[in-house]
């Protein structure tokens, strides 16, 4: 739901205006679209994997669209908050999206800041890997963790399919909560400067979809690492690294259901089984499928498997330091086990006439058996007026990827006017 925001055009006036862009006031409410939502929620801790409890956060979230008729379009998109528990060092505000669009058949140019989502698996994407997300972000929905990369776009459509390419100015790195250890201090580096490049061919037909990837960048998902040791005891790096990931996917709609497969193989800077200071070399495949039955409830289910290459037991180790940081590194990159297997599922449904929406989904991962639960409520009490409540629940040994987060297991309820 959204509700369109005049009230903004003279501050988009204004912005472009100081850009030197040719935008008149005049007919201008024709052709921007804005919106704007306001949120108030309440969580029963942080997602720092600390004992903070309760947290209250309020927040505006807002996007615009702006059509020119000889300069193409303007895309934008972000948020400011403010969190009650003054402890947490989060950001005030964010800008998601600023990008420009050029169409120009059969080619398409994006230059700016882009959320960029490769994909088509539910939950469990092997081939996204060009946004970046902050995991300790206080919202409900995933995506909402997710923010964009600067990067020049470059699309051609053919009669064998959309051909993109991407270039980055410079890698992107997620923000993470990171297990507060004694005497441990963490060395963040959060903005790569190692530009990247990708590479997308994407086709569809009738009741099916596929696409082949390739990235040769940084991987968001950062590498832990003991970087020394000082009078302030020890200190861990926290770094994004090289990799090349080689990408699939496919969709295919068969009456009622939507079958989905994925498939990505990573190379790293890995040295090998000895080598605990890098993610190794692995494959990863995710498929499965979704129904959509008549009384307007649907379920999914998706099975996957990973394999990593060189994998060796951390326990290994004899320095224990050495030990825990390299389970730190093998939990974070989700490399616990030569061979994992795992299952997703979601099931939702609407009641009401629509205005109330149940949904429940969770990931659980074998050998570790290691997983989370989540639950949702959602009710549209008007057009504007949305109030949803949920729970997350992590499960698992503490050296393994959900495991490790239990202390962020967590219940809220928000309030949106939109």
């Amino acid at each position: 739901m959204s509700l369109k925001w005049k009230g903004g055009l003279s501050l988009i006036i204004v912005f472009f205006s100081s850009a030197n862009i040719p935008v008149y006031a005049e007919g201008l409410a024709d052709n921007i679209d804005t919106t704007l939502s306001l949120r108030g929620d309440v969580w029963s801790g942080s997602r720092h994997l600390d004992d903070i409890r309760g947290v209250g956060r309020i927040s505006a979230w807002g996007q615009f669209k702006l059509k020119t008729e000889s300069l193409g379009q303007w895309v934008g998109g972000g948020w400011v908050a403010d969190q009650g528990h003054r402890d947490l060092e989060k950001p005030r505000s964010r800008l998601r999206e600023l990008y420009w669009r050029l169409d120009y058949e059969p080619f398409e140019l994006k230059v700016g800041r882009q959320l960029v989502v490769w994909g088509r698996a539910d939950g469990l994407n092997p081939t996204d890997n060009l946004s970046q997300r902050d995991f300790t972000l206080l919202v409900p929905e995933d995506g909402d963790q997710r923010y964009g990369n600067d990067a020049a776009q470059l699309s051609i459509n053919t009669e064998h399919g959309q051909f993109s390419g991407l270039l980055f100015a410079h890698g992107a790195s997620y923000t993470l909560p990171l297990q507060p250890l004694a005497n441990v201090n963490y060395a963040v580096d959060t903005s790569p400067t190692r530009p990247q490049w990708a590479f997308k061919w994407e086709a569809n037909g009738e009741g099916v979809d596929g696409s082949l990837s390739y990235f040769r960048g940084v991987d968001p998902m950062p590498d832990l690492s003991i970087a020394g040791f000082g009078q302030d005891g020890l200190t861990v790096s926290v770094q994004s690294h090289p990799v090349q990931i080689l990408g699939a996917d496919i969709s295919l709609t068969q009456g009622d259901a939507v079958w989905r497969a994925e498939a990505a193989w990573m190379e790293t800077e890995s040295d090998g089984a000895a080598d605990f200071l890098h993610k190794k070399r692995q494959a990863w495949l995710v498929g499965g499928a979704e129904w959509t039955f008549p009384n307007a409830t649907t379920f999914g289910v998706q099975g996957s498997l990973q394999h990593v290459l060189d994998f060796k037991d951390p326990d290994s180790l004899m320095n224990p330091v050495e030990r825990e940081i390299a389970w730190r590194q093998a939990a974070t990159s989700h490399q616990t086990a030569a061979t994992q297997v795992g299952m997703t599922w979601r099931l939702a449904s609407r009641w009401l006439n629509d205005t109330l929406m149940a949904e429940t989904s969770g990931v659980v991962v074998w050998p570790a058996r290691d997983g989370v639960w989540r639950t949702k409520l959602n009710y549209a009490l008007n057009d504007h007026w949305n109030f949803q409540t949920g729970a997350d629940y992590y499960f698992g040994p503490d050296h393994s990827f959900f495991g490790q987060l239990s202390k962020n297991s967590l219940v809220y309820v928000q309030l949106r006017l939109s």
